[in-house]
């Protein structure tokens, strides 16, 4: 194969916009036949858009489907010697392995501020050898620059196809503008001053227009993310956008950038916009208010500003329109809220928290095949810390995500004597359970946890208060105490990943601690938070008070004894969504987990004011930071922590998820409830993986595509106590398991169907 060409253009000058790259399906081919494809260079799919700053990048691609037996890598100093196939870098030879992901560098050294092109081929499960995959290029950055903490990414420039150069991050893709053109406008005789246009959705952009006047003119541009019919909400209320801005017009024809006034960042880790890059706020439509009807406006552009993003990389469709409108609405927000190229969503802060980071970075796996955002973001909370006492505690979590996505533990082994402290262990009373109330926040904790300020709050949800009216706060009347069960669920979960983390790098000695450390915990928890006359768990010592928190989060977690699920799930279901959107995730989950698929799909496809379903008929077109306006008085339509149903669906509904770290064995699980078909695509690191249902009363039929080189267990629900179950028309008998029937199967395409028999 010849070398990728991509032509980038990327102008981030103040003064005009410039077309910028966008990939397509044949870029990001789904399947090939013969070469490996998808290549990923230290889990960049373009890492000739960046600067990789590791002496010993990895390497990786998708196999084809004829499997692996053995691989071949060269790694050239030039692109004309990766044409001739001379790997005058690193030729790794034929290396007799079904590796395909997380391959380090073995050749000569790497000079820093370089150009390489790297290939690979692969020997099928025949002994037949492929053709060389295409030729992709990485750059390397400075191995030696002092950094203010471990991976940190900064703005670099590098060169692209054209030999022009682009503005870029170190170890991440970049971000940058898209055009996109109004899909309405709209002149009325009631308003013949007005011109209004509509983008279609928000996102946090610019825009370029041009404008003929007769004459020096000021007229004034409004912009925001609300409207009434063909007229922007001028007082939307909350946090939701609307500005007006005076712009001065020449005589003549001139082509103009919408002067947006500059972010000033209010919080301590709150992000500018670079100075060489345009100002950006989220909008969806824009009004040109004049006073002449011969001023005319043409070729008028939102300029979206995002982290490179494949939108052909995943997919839903259902028998249920309201389920796939709230998908395509949270997997829009997890592209359009990465404009920063982190996860520091929300025009208001833009600045990272940890747990917003967490439903971020889940969501984002499920949607394309990206994982250097999610690392960047949780190397950078590592050192940022905030102020709730769970947010701290979701290091481990996503320490942990980004080991199962990717199946590489280099981010537990740079962090891991970091991360210890993030368990809070050293606010652990006598009692085994850990307390921000006790006098044990010293300086010297704080700074171990690299937090630069005196206390933690508990947050159990957000908003803790409430919005207007006297509203009550998302916290289910959470009774704080000084041991609290929240604190301690996420406390226990972090002790849990730990020692997996500690395990897995063999530190034995540490693995054990932890692992009797969670026992502890475990025990303690139940000891203290477990009511023996109800079943279900009370919000905190000597409480009274039992939350949807409390137990929600229990069972999340793994805390709740055999005997008492039933108890606590009953008392999970009796509350509805008494969380906020934050707190909705860990519900999803936990009612997925325990089997409860129809009180989660309801849920999910609720149509009250507490709903997905109410993020899109009040107008927005992201997720919003909470249910609504009402709940949260500042309230904005730009906050992708909300968007955990771009990963639910595929993994809980679907049940699509990893048995081994880096999926070289998938689980498909399907939890349909009342659904009666859907078909999801999902990216995982080692390729797609496909599956659609259809939900009949007496037939459930599974049809699944698998990625080569990994194996996958399908649960079969169980339709009935008599069943014939075929595997691509096959019988087989399967496994019964609970409501299931398992059965494995190797990579390739497969139809499962199970059906009610008499016999």
């Amino acid at each position: 194969m010849g070398i990728r060409t991509i032509i980038i253009v990327v102008s981030f000058i103040t003064t005009s916009f410039s077309a910028t790259y966008a990939l397509t399906a044949e870029q990001q081919p789904l399947s090939r036949k013969g070469e490996p494809y998808g290549l990923l260079c230290n889990l960049l799919s373009h890492p000739e858009l960046s600067v990789i700053t590791e002496r010993t990048p990895s390497f990786g691609w998708i196999v084809p489907e004829n499997g692996q037996k053995a691989y071949r890598i060269l790694v050239s100093s030039s692109a004309a010697a990766a044409l001739k196939h001379d790997g005058d870098m690193w030729d790794s030879r034929k290396v007799k392995s079904s590796q395909s992901i997380n391959i380090s560098y073995s050749g000569v050294p790497l000079e820093k501020g370089k150009s390489y092109f790297w290939q690979v081929c692969v020997w099928d499960n025949s002994g037949k050898m492929s053709a060389f995959s295409e030729i992709q290029r990485f750059n390397t950055g400075d191995f030696d620059k002092q950094r203010r903490w471990k991976g940190e990414s900064e703005w670099v420039q590098v060169r692209d196809d054209n030999d022009s150069l682009i503005w870029t991050f170190e170890n991440r893709h970049p971000i940058a503008f898209h055009a996109k053109e109004p899909r309405m406008f709209s002149m009325t005789t009631a308003r013949p001053e007005v011109i209004f246009f509509d983008f279609g959705k928000a996102a946090f952009a610019n825009a370029s227009f041009t404008v003929y006047s007769p004459e020096d003119k000021d007229i004034t541009i409004r912009i925001g993310e609300r409207a009434e019919e063909d007229t922007i909400n001028r007082n939307p209320g909350g946090g939701v956008i609307y500005q007006e801005y005076p712009f001065h017009l020449k005589a003549g024809e001139h082509a103009y950038n919408l002067d947006i006034p500059r972010f000033k960042p209010h919080y301590p880790h709150s992000q500018a916009m670079p100075e060489n890059m345009p100002e950006i706020i989220p909008f969806r439509y824009m009004e040109f208010v004049r006073d002449d009807p011969h001023v005319t406006i043409k070729d008028l552009k939102q300029h979206a500003l995002y982290y490179l993003f494949n939108d052909s990389a995943a997919s839903f469709h259902s028998s249920d329109s309201t389920l796939d409108a709230i998908y395509d609405l949270c997997r829009y927000s997890v592209k359009a809220n990465t404009f920063n190229g982190d996860y520091a969503a929300s025009q208001r802060e833009r600045m990272m928290y940890e747990a917003d980071c967490f439903s971020h970075q889940m969501s984002h796996y499920a949607v394309d095949r990206e994982y250097a955002i999610a690392r960047y973001s949780l190397e950078n909370m590592i050192y940022h810390a905030t102020w709730p006492t769970e947010w701290i505690l979701h290091i481990p979590l996503m320490a942990w995500a980004d080991y199962v996505q990717t199946g590489d533990k280099s981010v537990m082994e740079r962090y891991y004597d970091d991360m210890k402290p993030k368990t809070l262990l050293a606010l652990a009373g006598n009692n085994d359970l850990i307390s921000t109330r006790t006098g044990l926040m010293t300086e010297e904790f704080c700074k171990s946890i690299y937090y630069n300020s005196k206390e933690l709050r508990d947050i159990v949800d957000w908003p803790q208060q409430g919005g207007f009216g006297g509203v009550q706060g998302e916290t289910d009347n959470y009774d704080f105490t000084t041991y609290n069960a929240v604190v301690n669920a996420f406390h226990y979960r972090a002790l849990v990943l730990m020692g997996k983390m500690a395990e897995l790098l063999r530190k034995k000695d540490d693995a054990k601690f932890y692992r009797e450390r969670a026992a502890k915990v475990y025990k303690a928890f139940n000891s203290t938070f477990l009511n023996p006359s109800t079943g279900y768990y009370v919000d905190g010592e000597n409480s009274a008070h039992s939350s949807l928190h409390a137990n929600m989060f229990a069972l999340c977690f793994g805390l709740v004894p055999d005997a008492n699920r039933l108890a606590v799930i009953d008392l999970i279901k009796s509350r509805g969504m008494a969380c906020g959107v934050y707190g909705a995730h860990f519900l999803l989950e936990a009612l997925y987990d325990a089997g409860e698929a129809d009180y989660a799909l309801s849920l999910l496809t609720s149509r009250s004011d507490r709903s997905w379903y109410n993020m899109i008929r009040v107008g927005s077109t992201m997720t919003t930071e909470a249910w609504d306006t009402k709940y949260k008085t500042n309230n904005g339509w730009s906050h992708a922590w909300s968007a955990s149903p771009a990963h639910i669906i595929p993994r809980k509904l679907m049940g699509i998820e990893p048995l081994e770290a880096g999926f070289g064995k998938i689980r498909i699980k399907p939890q349909p409830a009342s659904l009666r078909q859907a078909s999801a695509l999902m990216p995982t690191i080692r390729g797609d993986v496909r599956a659609s249902f259809d939900n009949r009363d007496d037939t459930f039929v599974l049809n699944v595509e698998i990625p080569a080189n990994t194996t996958a267990e399908i649960w079969m629900p169980l339709i009935s106590d008599k069943y014939k179950l075929t595997v691509d028309d096959a019988e087989k008998k399967g496994v019964k398991i609970d409501k299931y029937v398992k059965v494995s199967i190797k990579s390739g395409k497969h139809s499962l169907t199970i059906k009610k028999s008499s016999i």
